[in-house]
């Protein structure tokens, strides 16, 4: 079972019948980062995380605060110099994939790297 972002993105999904979120986690020496898409749309951890479990969780959160005001901001959203919700581009993903080693999951196939948790890690800030 996911986290409570990852549950509500996807709840949030059915009740505008998108397709389920789509995460790919990628660790390099640093950690793990995420992306997940949304309604065609790419959003993504802007930190490396202890896990690929926290960094799914915080992806979610980021497509989860920008889907649920869509239509205020055309599903785009400006933070910490990244872009979240920019439109998926299946190029620039395979770019992204053959320099770090991927892994992909819907939110039904959740898969975890890890179960530690850090304390410092928050999936909460925005800024």
């Amino acid at each position: 079972m996911g986290g409570f972002y990852m549950q509500y993105l996807e709840s949030l999904c059915r009740r505008r019948g998108w397709h389920d979120p789509r995460y790919e986690c990628y660790r390099d020496g640093n950690g793990y980062t995420c992306l997940v898409l949304v309604n065609g749309r790419e959003y993504q951890t802007d930190l490396a995380y202890e896990s690929g479990s926290l960094a799914q969780e915080n992806a979610a959160m980021r497509a989860f605060m920008v889907c649920r005001n869509f239509s205020v901001n055309g599903g785009m959203l400006a933070r910490n110099g990244i872009v979240q919700g920019l439109p998926a581009d299946e190029s620039s993903r395979r770019a992204r994939k053959g320099s770090r080693h991927a892994y992909s999951s819907s939110s039904h196939g959740h898969r975890s790297r890890s179960s530690h948790h850090s304390s410092s890690s928050s999936t909460t800030s925005l800024e």
